[in-house]
């Protein structure tokens, strides 16, 4: 497995990750009865979380597009 399908897949297993965490995240909030208040300054994360977003939004389709693309014996 070369690098750049190696990169492929932790992008594309990052993003499936994201989502699960959301999904779940919605689920403890509907439990809550629907009312859930987040501070995302409270630790001064706010940045990094943007930076993050930022950067998988850029290399999420590219990293589809080689795991796509590429067979299997590259």
């Amino acid at each position: 497995m070369g690098l750049k399908r190696l990169f492929a897949y932790i992008v594309a297993f990052e993003l499936i990750a994201m989502g699960v965490f959301f999904t779940y995240l919605l689920g403890a909030v509907a439990s809550a009865g629907g009312v859930a208040t987040i501070d995302m300054t409270q630790f001064g994360e706010q940045w990094i979380e943007y930076i993050v977003m930022v950067v998988l939004t850029a290399v999420g389709p590219y990293a589809l597009y080689v795991l796509n693309e590429q067979p299997e014996n590259q």
